[in-house]
Formats: structure tokens, sequence, C-alpha cells
């Protein structure tokens, strides 16, 4: 799990690393909540101040206003009712998610904020991808890595391993021996897993509504800001059409301490178990510590086609719903990095900020009601029965 957005993001792979291996570290607790909280903070503000820059230097004459988004429903619904001049399928899409929102998965929770002018025109929206997705994806890029080590030591014994009398070796029991082989290796010497495969670039993001300024101009004022530097640029088209971009930021630590010092996110800190009574000198330490920039995921795009994100062809929960039907890492090893590492990042949301044990190993076999089972305890919510001791 290589977070580009988060300034501790080497840290949180080595710790990732360690416990796919059952390593515990004493502090490895207090050390996640602390990266999880902080660096959460460092980007939500980069990235905001970093929208709000760019769309002012992209709409001069526009004086943003700002919604709070929670709910997809609260995004699908601002778009479908401050369409302007709607074109005969933004029309037709409208009309449909009028008819049946429920269909159009509004129930999905989201942490950002919609920008827009005072007629509604939506300007650009900002986005906190959840914990879920995270560790999705986060468990489907090392799940690939350990296919392919598997892979390889299934072939490694098969060339090693004598043909039987018939001729035919059980490629059943050469997949067994291979994970046995494969799990006592990291047992033994732990895990190491590639930086570039296990990198998540969209941890933030914001997408531009493209009202007729266009690529260049976009580009020209990224690169005009401060410590901005467009690493990545990708054109998109067909199903989903936009221009998409990784951009590095800069970041500036003294505003961002003076606004941790005058946010709310200190309570957050406090029910995390985070120091919070010497003021901000734990969060000043972290953010001196760690990488002096971060990457971010930027998409410019239209209006129509920002409706066919949330309404339409590529709606992006509808892609989502596919993957995970499609979702071929089938198995215990990659179940088990799904569930090591959303506890993981349950620890750091949790006020719990010592554990004894992970209690989840990648050589063992689990339920999924084993993963929730341990995420409750660490909120001290008692385990769901209809019995009580």
């Amino acid at each position: 799990m290589y977070l580009s957005a988060y300034t501790h993001r080497r840290q949180l792979l080595q710790i990732t690393e360690r416990w796919l291996s059952n390593q515990l570290a004493p502090d490895d607790a207090l050390q996640i909540t602390r990266i999880i909280t902080y660096d959460s903070f460092i980007a939500w503000h980069t990235l905001v101040f970093f929208v709000q820059t760019l769309t002012r230097r992209l709409e001069p004459a526009t004086k943003a206003r700002i919604l709070a988004l929670y709910r997809k429903k609260d995004l699908k619904d601002f778009i479908t009712a401050t369409c302007p001049s709607p074109s005969r399928r933004a029309a037709e899409l409208i009309a449909d998610y009028r008819r049946l929102p429920e269909y159009y998965f509004v129930g999905s929770p989201m942490a950002g904020y919609l920008f827009h002018d005072p007629a509604g025109r939506v300007l650009s929206i900002c986005r906190f991808k959840r914990t879920k997705r995270i560790a999705e994806k986060s468990s489907r890029y090392a799940a690939l890595h350990m296919r392919e080590r598997l892979r390889r030591q299934s072939e490694r014994l098969v060339l090693e391993t004598a043909a039987p009398p018939d001729g035919d070796i059980d490629p059943t029991a050469v997949q067994r021996k291979a994970e046995e082989t494969l799990m006592a290796t990291i047992r033994d010497g732990g895990l190491k897993l590639p930086r570039i495969e296990m990198k998540i670039r969209d941890v933030v993001g914001a997408k531009i509504i493209d009202w007729g300024f266009g690529a260049q101009a976009l580009e020209t004022a990224v690169t005009a800001l401060p410590g901005a530097r467009i690493l990545e640029k990708e054109i998109h088209q067909g199903t989903y059409n936009a221009v998409h971009y990784t951009v590095a930021l800069r970041i500036e630590a003294d505003p961002i301490i003076a606004a941790f010092a005058a946010s709310p996110h200190r309570q957050t800190c406090r029910r995390r178990g985070l120091p919070t009574g010497d003021g901000t000198k734990d969060f000043e330490t972290f953010i001196h510590s760690g990488a002096t920039d971060l990457s971010l995921d930027l998409i410019l795009t239209t209006y129509e086609e920002l409706l066919e994100s949330e309404i339409g062809r590529s709606m992006h929960e509808a892609r989502i719903f596919r993957q995970r039907q499609e979702e071929s890492l089938l198995g215990n090893i990659p179940a088990n990095i799904g569930y090591i590492i959303e506890y993981l990042l349950a620890v750091g949301l949790s006020p719990v900020t010592t554990i004894d044990e992970i209690p989840i190993k990648l050589w063992g076999r689990y339920l999924p009601d084993t993963l929730s089972y341990c995420i409750r305890k660490l909120y001290g919510i008692p385990e769901y029965t209809l019995i009580d001791d």
C-alpha cells in the first residue's frame, strides 16, 4: 500500500509489508494512526487549496461556492438539477435519473466538495477515496504480485518434481505445495512488495469541468503554480472521455500547520488517541519528518461527460460493481491480503493505538465475519448475538 498522496507513504508500505508477514512492531498501531490521521489532513488541505487556486485562475470572473458532499446522492442530485441547456442525451439521462434515482447507487458514501458558481454551474469537484476502496485496490495489487510469485514457484516445482509412472503431475498438488513453500518463505524472511506496483495515485483527486478553456489552459495554469508539476498525462476516448493527469505538489508546511491548529480535526485526533495537549507539536514533528511532496489525480472533463460518469454509460459505481463481480483473484491468499490491509486501515481510524497481535495471518483461513468481528473489537462494539452471556 503505497499511497502517493501521503507524505509518509514509504513508512506505510513498510508497515504493510510487515503485517502481511505477521511481524508486529510495538508502536505500529500508533504510527498507523498518526499516518492515517495526519497525512489525510495534509493531503485534503493541499488538494482543496490546489483546486480553489486552479478554479480561480481558470474562471477569474467567477466567485465559487462550496457544497460539501457526503453521499453520491448529494452530487448526482446537484448536477441533474443545475444542467445548463441540456442536449438531448443529457436530458434523457436526467429524466431517467429523476424517475428512479435509487438505481444510480445514490446511497454510496463519499467525502468531497463541489465548487459551483452562483447560477449552479459546476466548476470542479474534489474527493477523498473511501477506506474500503483503498483496501480493495491495495489488496488487488498485492494479490497480483503474490499470484505471479506463486506461478513462478509452481513452475519451479514442476521442473524439480519427478513425473509419476502415469506421466501426469497433479496441478492441484503442485499449487498447494507452491503456496506452502511461499508462505514458509514469507514467515521466515518477511515480504517485500514492489513500490511501483503498489502505488495508488488516486487517493485524493479532482475533476475540473471544461467550460471552453481547454486542456492547454489547464496545463498552463497548473504549471504556473509554485511547486506544481504534471507528471503524467493520459487522454481517454470512447466509453469514458476525459484528460487524466497525475500532478505533483510541493508541501507547504507552515500554512498546513496553521490550518491544522485552527481546525476541528484536532478533535478527531483526540478520539483516535493521538496527543493533543501539546497543541500542534506532534503534527509539526510529523509533517517535517515526511516527504516534501505528494501527488494527486486531476481530471479535465466536460459537463456532459460528468453526467455520463455519474448516471450514464461510464458510471463509476457500475464499473466498480463489475470489477468485483469479475474478480479472478480467488483463494485464501488474496482474501487474506484484503482482510489484513482493511484491518490495518481500521486500526488507524479507531480509538485504539496499541494492539497485541495481527489477528489475521496470510497463511490462515478465515470467513469475512472474522474481519468484521476484529474491527468491531477496535471500537468496543459487542459481537452480534441473539443470546447475552
